[in-house]
């Protein structure tokens, strides 16, 4: 992806946002309707920062860092594995960031994020975000990490673990 379209797709980004928060703001709050609040945390990702739409009611913090809804405390990953709270890594130390910068940045190849990634665990709760059986904090589809590994090489190395336990 050139600089270009990252730039361009970060400025629709926001102005998306903006409109939202504009057209929020037209509407008002005093027809009797409860006011939604989104709340939006800046990631550091290598050189350039990074806007994601949080959860509500979830504070910076605990996107980064967790705790995770009760859902996912120890959810099973698409390839089975549990997540322990205990054993994560913070995300900064498996270089964490959306998949399509970690593509420009050649960290790794075009079509590898946590969407197929055998530890990732899929939303449960319809906010958006899942989470990861092995990386602390709130865990979006389209992000990557050091960790990936693709679902078939995880499901070939149980079967071949389960075929040696057996033998």
């Amino acid at each position: 992806m050139t600089h270009f379209d990252r730039t361009k797709r970060r400025f629709l980004r926001l102005a998306g946002t903006g409109t939202v928060v504009g057209l929020a703001g037209c509407l008002g709050g005093d027809d009797g309707q409860a006011e939604t609040t989104t709340t939006t945390a800046t990631t550091e990702t290598g050189d350039d920062d990074h806007e994601e739409e949080l959860p509500e009611g979830v504070s910076r913090e605990e996107f980064e860092r967790g705790p995770v809804p009760d859902a996912y405390r120890t959810a099973r990953s698409q390839a089975d594995e549990e997540r322990n709270p205990d054993e994560l890594f913070p995300k900064a130390d498996v270089k964490f960031q959306e998949a399509t910068d970690a593509v420009e940045a050649g960290l790794t190849q075009s079509g590898r994020d946590c969407d197929n990634c055998a530890e990732y665990i899929p939303d449960k709760n319809g906010d958006g975000f899942g989470a990861c059986a092995r990386v602390e904090g709130y865990i979006g589809p389209e992000d990557w990490c050091s960790l990936w590994e693709s679902i078939e090489e995880a499901e070939a190395e149980a079967e071949a673990g389960e075929a040696n336990n057996s033998s």
